[in-house]
């Protein structure tokens, strides 16, 4: 998709992805009215920039006034045209805010049983976005590090995750029993709710070895047509102290061995934790608006100053200094989304020092610490306004470093199915169906259904062999066993389908 270069595209078109059930990629619609009025603007001052008229569209909205004297020193124009076609310029000027918060969001809410498309995150984005005075209301134009798109970014992609969570995860909380609800999460769900509920830093390892130790031995049958699991007895509670005791161990935890009692205790704050976490109230667009928090972190700065591709470039290149071993357990956990268990199975013929999980965890956290503690170095370096000296401002930036770092991964393993794909037979085969399909146009339809039949009967194999090539090119480049990635084939084929789908949203007309 073309990005909008200049200010008369900026502010007088929106994005359209036509119909989303065809390969239709989004495209950049004028709206005629409001390009001709910002045109007339910026022959009368052309040497404005884009901040000073979305500042400009934004006091008219605020004034709801049809003129605009001089104010504080600054020159503001007298609008030919009311405060609605104001918030019309507005809108499209933030719609590559919400572009980019449907993007972080369709990345961040992947672990959902039941996604959404692009298309749906962007609807949300653009409903989070209007009116945009509201979005606005407490946007601080003497605040030196903020600008409008950059401060609508991190609002709009707030208010994207509390719709989510308020129509998804409240639902979907119902389903589960306590313990199926623990079952459900994952490690960053219970890290995050264990932190919201208050357990410090050096407890919050102990529960999470608890939490492992759970997976790992309760492994109950599920009732028929639900989710609900009946909590573990007495012997599962003694094996899980067990295991933990074990693990402690091996770890050298600096805490003490656990009875039975004691897991159950923390399996239950774990339990609160987790309910507390997915139940929450998050706040409509109205009640957001009135107790919007103008701190912001020192992330969200960064994010405001357009820094979001400047540390993409950072992570990359902390990315490639840490040791190959490090690359390759990071590919494989942020990059394909595998356990610490599978990265354990799928390398430990190859290399010893990982033979089970918690060494990969250890060594995982070893290299998370490292790039953490680094690009605060670096960000400190190109940002000296951004506080990032203490321990409490580096951590956080930390879950963004860790998206980062997963959208790196994923890019890494994105481009090696690109080159596996230029190398596929079927391409040219199916090129050809789809041209003989256009020719076709409204008639034939008996020919057309046979082409399409056979279209999908090519696709099918044009994935399998992507995921043996894929398959095959990991263990390659990664030094591992052969048919070592075969324990994961059901995942590999879901980050294949993944690639496909972002292929078809984002690839480039052509």
């Amino acid at each position: 998709m073309k990005k909008r270069e200049d200010i008369i595209e900026k502010f007088s078109t929106f994005l359209s992805f036509g119909n989303s059930s065809s390969d239709v990629n989004p495209i950049w619609q004028t709206d005629p009215d409001l390009e001709r009025c910002i045109k007339s603007l910026v022959e009368s001052e052309p040497d404005a920039n884009e901040e000073f008229w979305a500042q400009y569209f934004l006091k008219v909205l605020r004034e709801e006034s049809q003129s605009q004297s001089q104010e504080d020193g600054e020159k503001y124009f007298t609008p030919p045209h009311s405060s609605f076609i104001a918030g019309r310029h507005m809108s499209a000027y933030l719609q590559e805010a919400c572009l980019w918060a449907s993007q972080k969001a369709y990345q961040r809410f992947k672990y959902l049983r039941h996604k959404y498309p692009l298309e749906e995150y962007f609807q949300i984005a653009n409903a989070a976005a209007n009116p945009p005075a509201k979005l606005l209301k407490n946007f601080n134009v003497e605040y030196p590090l903020t600008n409008i798109e950059g401060y609508a970014k991190t609002a709009i992609i707030r208010l994207i995750s509390n719709t989510i969570y308020r129509h998804d995860i409240e639902a979907k909380r119902g389903k589960f029993s306590d313990y199926g609800l623990l079952k459900d999460l994952n490690a960053k769900e219970l890290r995050e709710a264990l932190f919201f509920k208050g357990i410090n830093h050096k407890k919050l390892n102990s529960y999470y070895l608890i939490w492992q130790c759970l997976d790992k031995i309760y492994q109950p049958t599920r009732c028929q047509g639900g989710r609900s699991l009946e909590p573990p007895n007495q012997q599962h509670l003694q094996e899980i102290a067990h295991c933990y005791n074990q693990q402690i161990n091996k770890l050298d935890f600096p805490t003490a061995p656990v009875s039975s009692e004691k897991v159950q205790s923390m399996l239950s704050t774990c339990v609160r934790a987790a309910r507390d976490y997915r139940t929450k109230r998050f706040l409509s667009l109205e009640e957001y608006d009135n107790i919007f928090d103008p701190t912001l972190t020192p992330w969200d700065n960064l994010i405001q100053e357009e820094a979001w591709e400047q540390v993409h470039s950072i992570i990359s290149n902390l990315f490639a200094s840490i040791p190959e071993t490090g690359q390759i357990m990071l590919k494989l956990w942020q990059g394909l989304g595998l356990t610490q268990t599978e990265i354990a199975t799928i390398l430990k013929a190859s290399y010893p020092g990982l033979q089970k999980q918690y060494q990969v965890a250890r060594q995982l956290s070893r290299y998370l610490k490292n790039i953490l503690k680094d690009l605060a170095i670096e960000l400190n370096k190109i940002h000296p306004d951004v506080c990032l000296h203490n321990e409490k401002d580096i951590e956080n930036i930390k879950d963004a470093m860790n998206e980062c770092i997963q959208s790196h991964c994923q890019k890494l393993l994105y481009s090696t199915l690109d080159r596996i794909e230029k190398q596929s037979l079927e391409q040219e085969k199916l090129l050809t169906i789809s041209r003989e399909i256009h020719l076709l146009g409204q008639q034939n339809y008996q020919q057309i259904a046979i082409l399409l039949s056979e279209a999908s009967s090519v696709l099918s194999q044009v994935k399998q062999n992507l995921i043996i090539s894929f398959k095959d090119e990991l263990a390659k480049s990664m030094n591992l066993e052969h048919n070592s990635l075969e324990v994961v084939n059901h995942k590999i084929a879901d980050f294949i389908e993944e690639w496909l789908k972002s292929k078809l949203y984002f690839a480039k007309q052509g």
